[in-house]
Order: C-alpha cells, then sequence, then structure tokens
C-alpha cells in the first residue's frame, strides 16, 4: 500500500459515523410530509373527541384518592385543629359522562377537625388534566358533619379549558376514608352524582 492509501485509510477510520442513516432530500421531504398528516390527523380526533363528550344532563362517577400527610395540623382552639389537604384523584365508570371517565386530578384544600363535638368539615378545589392537556376545574364544599360518618360534599363544575370549555353543573360526593396501606398515607373512595352542561364547541 502506498503512503497516499495509507493516509486515506486512516482518514476513513478516523472519521466518525453517525448512529443512523442521514436522510437524503427526497426522504426528509416525504418525512415532513408524514409529520404533518398526523399532526391534521390528531387534531381531527381531538375535535371528534370534543363532540363526544358534549352534552347535559344527569351524571354519576366513581373514584379513588390518596393523599400524603403533609404539614402537621395547627391547634386553632380546645380539641380543634386545622389542616392543610393536597390529594390525588382518579375518576372512573362515569355514567353519562365521558368526559370524567378515566380521568386524574389534583386536589387542594384545606379541613378542620373538633375532636370535642366529633366533626369535620373541608374545602377544595381540584383540577383534572386530560392526555392532551386540557383541564377540568372542580370545586368541592364539605360543610360541618359528622367525623366518622361517610363525608358528604357539594360539588360544582367551574369550566375547563380546551374541550372542557364552559363546563357547569352541580352534584352531590359522597366520599368514605379507607384502612389506610401504610402511615402517613390517606386512602378514600368515593361518588359523584348530579347534573352537568358541556357546550359544543364551535
Amino acid at each position: 500500500m502506498t503512503r497516499a492509501g495509507a493516509r486515506s485509510t486512516l482518514k476513513q477510520a478516523a472519521t466518525p459515523r453517525p448512529p443512523f442513516p442521514i436522510p437524503r432530500a427526497a426522504e426528509t421531504r416525504r418525512l415532513a410530509r408524514a409529520l404533518a398528516a398526523a399532526a391534521l390527523c390528531a387534531a381531527g380526533l381531538s375535535a371528534a373527541a370534543a363532540d363526544t363528550i358534549a352534552g347535559e344532563g344527569p351524571f354519576a362517577a366513581n373514584f379513588v384518592g390518596y393523599a400524603e400527610a403533609g404539614a402537621p395540623p395547627l391547634p386553632i382552639g380546645p380539641g380543634r385543629y386545622a389542616g392543610l389537604t393536597d390529594a390525588t384523584l382518579t375518576a372512573m365508570n362515569a355514567e353519562n359522562a365521558a368526559f370524567l371517565d378515566s380521568q386524574t386530578g389534583r386536589c387542594l384544600g384545606s379541613w378542620v377537625v373538633d375532636e370535642t363535638a366529633r366533626t369535620f368539615e373541608q374545602h377544595v378545589h381540584c383540577t383534572y388534566t386530560d392526555a392532551d392537556g386540557d383541564q377540568i376545574f372542580e370545586r368541592a364544599d364539605f360543610d360541618s358533619q359528622p367525623l366518622d360518618a361517610p363525608h358528604v360534599g357539594t360539588g360544582q363544575w367551574q369550566g375547563g379549558t380546551g374541550k372542557y370549555e364552559g363546563l357547569s353543573g352541580v352534584f352531590e360526593i359522597r366520599t368514605r376514608v379507607l384502612r389506610s396501606a401504610r402511615e402517613g398515607l390517606v386512602q378514600y373512595v368515593g361518588t359523584k352524582q348530579g347534573r352537568f352542561r358541556l357546550p359544543p364547541r364551535e
């Protein structure tokens, strides 16, 4: 092998190759067209989903929730304590409420317990976010009631973003605390039942 040939071989060996083939111009154009078509298809599916979930009438749904123990409760009087709620929910088995089925959400709020009177109250705001990033906003109020019984509150849909814009309605919420799987975790199940209205998107 000549010196020139050896230098050429060494140069080729030292030049790193990309870990994937570099597409030609025609291939790049085809890929761009395919990606654009996929984006249009996804937009069409989102629009179809928005039309599917629109409606109004009665609805019912089950949910499960859990909350990690956060800041310690604050004494606010003899036998009375206030604390913060930071809970995660999953809604399922929704009847006549496709907008809520399999939705996951987060709730923030506060509670007060009176150990002497054995009463409980809680007020929270919740936000559900779907796979498209669209959100549903909910408010829930549990007025003062017996501490040990299943808790009953009133919920309100307070609109949303994207396909949930304009969502409204009032419903009853019932929750029951379960035996926790481990210390520091509050677990519960519940139902939502009432009415909703979700106008179709224009």
